[in-house]
């Protein structure tokens, strides 16, 4: 099937500006501007508080690959909704649903970065504060994410066309990952835009870790190039 590519809204201030693809127009006047060089990812970790490869509770999903560039699942496959796909696994995460979001994600870089996807997915047509609430660690930024405008009532729009590329893993411990989300976009130029994001593992699930501000973006966005990233595969919707 063809890719399929997505037009995201471009809203204001809070934790909705980072959390969907809307991003993406917020960062244009950055991206053309940096000129990244190639990471090495960091050596990845194994689990240290389970001798099962599980995690020690709450969703109890396989960890899978755990090495910084894993191979795709075979059953990974595109989500979609209101124009907009996202890579998911029915085996490594999204693997049970809440109120309609996918939460229970491996415990390894591919279960973080699956994570991700799906809050940036999600982050085009669900309700703002739920998502906050479902994928926001306690923290000074979830309160003020959630103490902010609701934005989803903007009627502000971009026409600027992107979709989800693939991902890196910056580096990885079982407690914390942070993993840049790869987007191809055509004013990039590479082609692609990174987006730098910071999950913490808690209570036996990834929950996005936001800046003071209440945003998810944890750095500077850059540019990739192919090669430099871990692209997903799969069929697309």
């Amino acid at each position: 099937m063809s890719e399929s590519m997505n037009s995201p809204k471009s809203l204001n201030k809070g934790w909705w500006i980072s959390l969907g693809v809307v991003v993406v127009v917020a960062i244009l006047a950055i991206i053309i501007f940096v000129n990244p060089a190639p990471k090495t990812p960091e050596p990845v970790a194994g689990p240290t508080d389970s001798t099962t490869g599980k995690p020690a509770s709450g969703c109890n999903v396989p960890l899978g690959d755990t090495s910084s560039k894993p191979a795709m699942p075979k059953d990974l496959r595109w989500e979609a909704a209101k124009g907009v796909t996202w890579p998911v696994s029915d085996t490594y995460g999204p693997t049970q649903n809440t109120d309609d979001y996918g939460i229970c994600f491996a415990r390894s870089p591919l279960g973080a970065a699956l994570a991700m996807t799906t809050v940036y997915g999600l982050g085009s047509t669900a309700d703002p504060k739920m998502a906050t609430e479902i994928y926001a660690i306690d923290s000074v930024g979830k309160t003020a994410a959630l103490e902010g405008p609701d934005s989803s009532s903007s009627d502000s729009s971009s026409d600027v066309p992107m979709g989800f590329a693939g991902f890196s893993t910056d580096s990885f411990t079982p407690d914390e990952a942070q993993i840049t989300l790869v987007f191809a976009i055509a004013k990039s130029p590479t082609g692609y835009v990174g987006l730098p994001s910071t999950l913490q593992w808690v209570d036996g699930d990834w929950k996005v870790k936001l800046l003071d501000d209440g945003s998810t973006t944890a750095g500077k966005a850059t540019n990739p190039v192919a090669g430099q990233f871990t692209p997903w595969g799969g069929s697309r919707g």
